[in-house]
């Protein structure tokens, strides 16, 4: 899957945009409020070993995506598959980096992006 790709699924979700607030490369996919349920960019291989894995199954290159999560399914996601790591630059409890193209079925991926977008912005409906 490209990152164009990528995008354009975390764009199926209702009334969501991209922005790039944090530089040219790195997608965040934001709700209608302006919350970020997804941010998408290449991944630099040493940084995401030392902020998540020593072990994460990734290349230079490759493209991550981070999504938020629930905590305990966060870690059931982890320990399912080697490509969904701590959240890289996010909170590792309740946010999970998936590195693309590696172990994560397309179907389940497609799931883990619908969950954050409605993790998101379900906490904004109760404030």
């Amino acid at each position: 899957m490209t990152k164009d790709e990528l995008i354009r699924e975390c764009l199926k979700m209702p009334d969501t945009y991209v922005d790039y607030p944090f530089g040219p490369t790195t997608a965040v996919i934001k709700n209608a409020k302006g919350k970020m349920t997804a941010f998408i960019d290449y991944v630099n291989a040493e940084k995401i070993k030392k902020n998540c894995d020593p072990n994460a199954p990734v290349e230079e290159g490759d493209i991550f995506i981070n999504l938020k999560c629930e905590p305990g399914l966060a870690e059931i996601f982890r320990g399912q598959y080697a490509a969904v790591l701590p959240g890289y630059y996010s909170s590792k409890n309740s946010w999970n980096t998936i590195i693309i193209d590696k172990d994560v079925p397309l179907g389940e991926l497609r799931k883990m992006i619908q969950l954050s977008y409605e993790l998101v912005t379900d906490t904004q409906k109760k404030k």
